[in-house]
């Protein structure tokens, strides 16, 4: 038992220090909350924790294990999920040239994009990321017996999605706070163009080396 908790403790801290770290879900989280809205920005971190418990439940099920298996699948996965981040990026570096109202302590609060599509980006962001598949397949083989108990496996799957919703919602939540609001608001336009291009980097750079790495 104690080496069980251990075991946890070790597969918690390990995820914990992934998902702070800088990467496409933490840009679309920024990016949607910045570019649409608080509330678009928390949908999207809970569709990043959603696309984080199913990662959780198929590794515990043991489906990454078979997954990882299929000829290819972790090259379609590689190229559909950096085609979508690029053409995020690109489509917000698009709203810079349209006309739009500008994001206001209104529109922060409330508005953008509806809830559904903003969960819907969150997810799928996290889902084609094979950094993900590949970081969730160490996980669960290397980290946590394949025979740990059926309490275990359904503690770490509820705490993977409150850690990654709890961290994901918080970022939502602190640049959209209403003391720090300015300083978003009057470099917003360069921190849109910045997201967006790093956006379009990074889903580039993983559909390119996938199919010609």
């Amino acid at each position: 038992m104690e080496n069980l908790w251990l075991n946890i403790s070790a597969v918690l801290a390990i995820f914990t220090l992934a998902i702070i770290s800088p990467g496409p879900n933490f840009l679309m989280v920024v990016s949607t909350t910045l570019g649409d809205s608080r509330r678009a920005g928390l949908f999207t971190a809970l569709g990043v924790a959603t696309g984080s418990g199913l990662f959780a439940l198929a590794g515990l099920l043991g489906l990454i294990l078979v997954i990882n298996t299929l000829p290819h699948f972790a090259t379609a996965v590689a190229v559909l999920g950096g085609g979508y981040l690029a053409w995020l990026g690109a489509t917000m570096v698009g709203r810079l040239f349209r006309p739009r109202l500008p994001l206001t302590a209104a529109t922060v609060a409330a508005g953008g994009r509806s809830p559904l599509q903003a969960y819907r980006a969150g997810l799928i962001t996290n889902l084609t990321n094979p950094k993900a598949w590949a970081f969730y397949f160490s996980l669960f083989t290397l980290v946590l017996a394949p025979g740990a108990p059926l309490w275990a496996k359904v503690f770490l799957n509820l705490a993977m999605f409150l850690i990654s919703f709890g961290w994901y919602a918080l970022v939502a939540l602190l640049i959209s706070e209403r003391r720090v609001q300015p300083l978003f608001l009057r470099a917003q336009p360069l921190i849109q163009a910045l997201l967006g291009l790093m956006l379009i980097f990074l889903g580039g750079r993983l559909a390119l080396s996938a199919l010609f790495g």
